[in-house]
Formats: structure tokens, C-alpha cells, sequence
């Protein structure tokens, strides 16, 4: 029995202390808000051979559980630490719904807040995502990076960064 309530202590002490039970690996907006403007200053001054940087799962611009990937509206995916295998060099246009809704953001060219569905990790069904795009001057490219949220205001959030 003493073995037993070891065991649960044991286990609930790594449970309970893991950062993904405590809510400290998800990024908040002003994150994502920081990461994309680092991002677009190392395009800005790099231009397509900056695009590289984005590429790595493991990179500087992989953060919690949001990362930045680039766009190349309206139908290209240029950069992506997870999915490039999967989306560079395909024309994405009507195939994935929320690419109209970031190619949009991405004509303001202080960057805006958008809001789309997608699915999160390991799931089928759509849900809440914010994202902060904004273009880079002189290049075809966007930068963004977005969190899932059910509660976070888009227009509150735009209101913020004025």
C-alpha cells in the first residue's frame, strides 16, 4: 500500500508540475505579436534569403505552441517549420479556406489580426484561431503566426496595435 501512494505521488507531482497542465506553454497574443514583428525584420532586411530561418521546427521562430510561417499571397505557403514538405510550391488557392481570410490581412500594411477555423493538433473538427499578418515591403511575402482562442476580440486586439 506504501508502494501504492508513492507511486500516485510520484505521479501526480509530474503531472501536475508539466507546463502543458499549468497553461505556461501557450503563447499569448502579444507573443505572437512580437514573433511576427521579429520575423518581419529578418525578412525586411534579408529578403528570400531570410526565408530559411522559418523553416526549422526547432528554430528561433517556433515559440510555445504557435510558430510563424511565411505566405506568398494568394497562393503560396514559401516557409513553414512544420508543413513545407506539404505546401511549398502548391497553388493554395480554395483549398484551404482561411487563405483568403490571411491574404486580406496581408494587404494592410501595418498588420492586422485576422481570425480563421482550422483544426488543432491531432484533430479533425475546426476551431477559433487568431493570427497576426503583416506584409514585408519590397517582397512578395507575409508573415504569420496565430493561437487558437475562443475568447480573444480580433477588433479589440486590431484597436490595440493602432
Amino acid at each position: 500500500m506504501r508502494h501504492l501512494a508513492m507511486v500516485m505521488v510520484v505521479c501526480f507531482g509530474v503531472v501536475f508540475s508539466n507546463p502543458a497542465w499549468a497553461g505556461e506553454d501557450k503563447a499569448t497574443a502579444e507573443d505572437v505579436y512580437d514573433l511576427v514583428l521579429k520575423a518581419h525584420g529578418v525578412l525586411s532586411s534579408l529578403g528570400e534569403k531570410g526565408l530559411e530561418a522559418f523553416n526549422d521546427p526547432k528554430g528561433e521562430f517556433v515559440y510555445k505552441d504557435t510558430y510563424v510561417f511565411v505566405q506568398q499571397c494568394p497562393k503560396y505557403v514559401v516557409a513553414h517549420p512544420f508543413a513545407l514538405d506539404k505546401l511549398k510550391g502548391k497553388d493554395l488557392t480554395g483549398v484551404y479556406p482561411h487563405q483568403n481570410t490571411l491574404c486580406e490581412g496581408a494587404k494592410n500594411p501595418k498588420g492586422t489580426w485576422v481570425e480563421y477555423q482550422w483544426p488543432k493538433p491531432g484533430e479533425t473538427k475546426p476551431s477559433r484561431k487568431i493570427g497576426f499578418i503583416i506584409p514585408v515591403e519590397g517582397t512578395p511575402y507575409a508573415v504569420v503566426a496565430s493561437i487558437y482562442s475562443d475568447d480573444l476580440s480580433v477588433d479589440e486586439l486590431n484597436a490595440k496595435n493602432k
